[in-house]
């Protein structure tokens, strides 16, 4: 159930918080009051996109924050699938907007908006004032009815849309290779060159990095061998100056004198050692320059090699190993397509099977279907009676699908005729606003029994109805919230009567700043509110004592 409600700096509210009760809370006012904007706050919640011209004048951002308590096993193992923590059965949901984002917790993580719906909408339903609009539309009654599917049938209606998802994917493979026999010979032709050009490449992983280096050295040989012969020069001992006769004239006199100091001694070993680094390395440089001579032939050759690899590069991928991989996949490629024929009647009689499974499994459902619609026409009907429907008949139609459908094979029309001797039509072309409203209300509180949504709010949902009537609705109301917290919005007394907890909502205006203020009633308060819905902002002591009488007849009327 929502515990609390924390709204600042929107629109007309400037700072708001609400303890809300089990059971039946009703929230009451003046049009205009600003019970919308309540209902808006508490729609973001669901994830609905809040605009920031909502923000407050002169505030940096609005605050929304709902408080849930849950004690449903259920539904807390389904919020924690979402890598989100229930602690003590509290979910703490909390919405900042300011001009250029909006910043999304749940229990303090950040979440995405679509974490924010998910979450949100396995914590409360919210019927506003359009909602009952679509009973309107068809495609939507199969949803509803699959409201009341066993978690057995849900597994059901999974199976069916992994084997319609599977079906359609292979009629997309069948489809690209039931190409015509020119775009196919065509396509075959071009693979076939491409694959050629690779296999007479002759690639060795690698290769391009040494045809690469030994590239860059033969280019620049010539300055390589001026720079190794002067190096060879200074290193050998053909000139007086050169390191090798320094080095040896060192170690003549180190050697005239190592026998008076051991220190002196280890001097000449370390000479000995540099000479023989230094001979090694005057030989290396001495063999290396033999080989950097320019060889214009191999040059060439290596020039042409990689021409070739780079131009492979720029049609079938940036690296060797990318270039063979295409080659393989074009070879694939090609054998399907040379084998089109075979592959595709392959596919098809995969796809036959997928279909037969897919039936058996339609079937199925479709048999819980029809076992759950006779059983929910009894209980809507009744639960439409209730709502003061007359002679109400309502069926539920179900009829086969010609084409596969993820849903399985089953269209669903709820049918209805709501006066004797008028046949039973669908529900979209016979009902009236009123008549909707209260036919949604009726389908959700039968549907309070399977529902483990813990909170339902309403909005407005008595618009169009009075009399005897909205006395039936505020029963209902009343009855569903036995089973469910009911948070709603009416302008209609005699379910304000049937209040748990009754809200007030009024629009203030102090030094020019208009705010919307929402307080809960106490009892002769409540008593003062309801005698302002039957007569006016006038209040008799006729209306208080309607007023009573209404609120006694509601307190025996409830159930608890």
């Amino acid at each position: 159930m929502l515990q609390n409600l924390h709204v600042k700096n929107l629109a007309l509210i400037d700072e708001v918080e609400i303890t809300f009760h089990e059971h039946l809370n009703i929230l009451t006012g003046e049009t205009g009051a600003g019970k919308s904007i309540l209902i808006g706050s508490i729609e973001s919640a669901l994830g609905k996109k809040v605009s920031k011209d909502m923000i407050r004048p002169g505030a940096k951002e609005a605050v929304i924050e709902l408080l849930f308590w849950i004690d449903d096993p259920n539904v807390i193992k389904e919020i924690e699938q979402f890598d989100l923590t229930v602690e003590e059965g509290q979910v703490f949901i909390r919405r900042v907007i300011t001009e250029k984002r909006s910043v999304n917790k749940i229990n303090d993580c950040m979440v995405t908006l679509h974490t924010l719906r998910e979450v949100s909408s396995r914590l409360f339903d919210l019927h506003g004032q359009q909602e009952h609009q679509t009973l309107l539309k068809e495609k939507n009654h199969l949803k509803m009815l699959d409201h009341f599917l066993s978690e057995q049938d849900q597994e059901l209606l999974k199976q069916c849309r992994l084997y319609e998802r599977r079906y359609r994917d292979i009629g997309v493979k069948i489809d690209s290779l039931m190409m015509d026999d020119r775009q196919r010979l065509r396509e075959i032709g071009f693979l076939e060159h491409e694959i050629h050009e690779i296999k007479e490449a002759a690639l060795r992983l690698g290769e391009d990095e040494q045809l690469e280096k030994d590239y860059r050295k033969m280019l620049h040989s010539k300055e390589i061998a001026a720079s190794c012969s002067i190096v060879d020069r200074l290193t050998g001992y053909e000139e007086d100056t050169a390191i090798g006769n320094q080095l040896t004239e060192s170690m003549h006199r180190l050697q005239e004198v190592s026998h008076l100091d051991s220190t002196v001694q280890e001097f000449y070993d370390q000479l000995l050692e540099i000479e023989d680094l230094l001979g090694s390395l005057h030989q290396e440089i001495s063999n290396y320059m033999e080989e950097i001579e320019f060889n214009p032939q191999m040059f060439t050759e290596i020039e042409e090699r990689l021409n070739l690899i780079n131009g492979l590069k720029g049609k079938y991928g940036n690296t060797i190993e990318k270039i063979i991989s295409y080659q393989e996949e074009s070879k694939q490629r090609l054998d399907v397509l040379k084998n089109a024929e075979n592959e595709a009647k392959h596919l098809e009689e995969e796809q036959k099977f997928i279909e037969g499974e897919y039936r058996k499994v339609a079937c199925s459902l479709s048999v819980s279907r029809k076992k759950i619609a006779v059983k929910l026409e009894k209980q809507i009907t009744k639960a439409l009676e209730d709502l003061n429907f007359l002679s109400v008949v309502f069926k539920i139609d179900i009829a086969k699908e010609k084409q596969m459908t993820p849903d399985g094979e089953d269209r669903v029309c709820f049918m209805i005729s709501t006066n004797p001797g008028l046949p039973i039509r669908p529900i979209q072309d016979v009902a009236s606003g009123g008549e909707l409203s209260r036919i949604m209300l009726a389908l959700k509180s039968v549907l309070a029994d399977v529902d483990h949504v813990g909170s339902l709010i309403f909005d407005e949902i008595d618009t169009g109805i009075s009399g005897e009537t909205a006395n039936r609705v505020a029963k209902k109301m009343a009855w569903i919230s036995r089973k469910h917290q009911v948070i709603a919005i009416t302008h209609l007394p005699q379910i304000a009567a049937m209040a748990d907890a009754h809200y007030s909502i009024e629009k203030q205006t102090k030094d020019q700043k208009t705010t919307t203020q929402i307080r809960e009633l106490k009892e002769q308060e409540s008593l003062e509110e309801i005698s302002r819905m039957i007569s006016g902002n006038e209040r008799t002591e006729t209306s208080i004592e309607n007023a009573k009488e209404m609120k006694s007849l509601a307190n025996d009327a409830k159930l608890y």
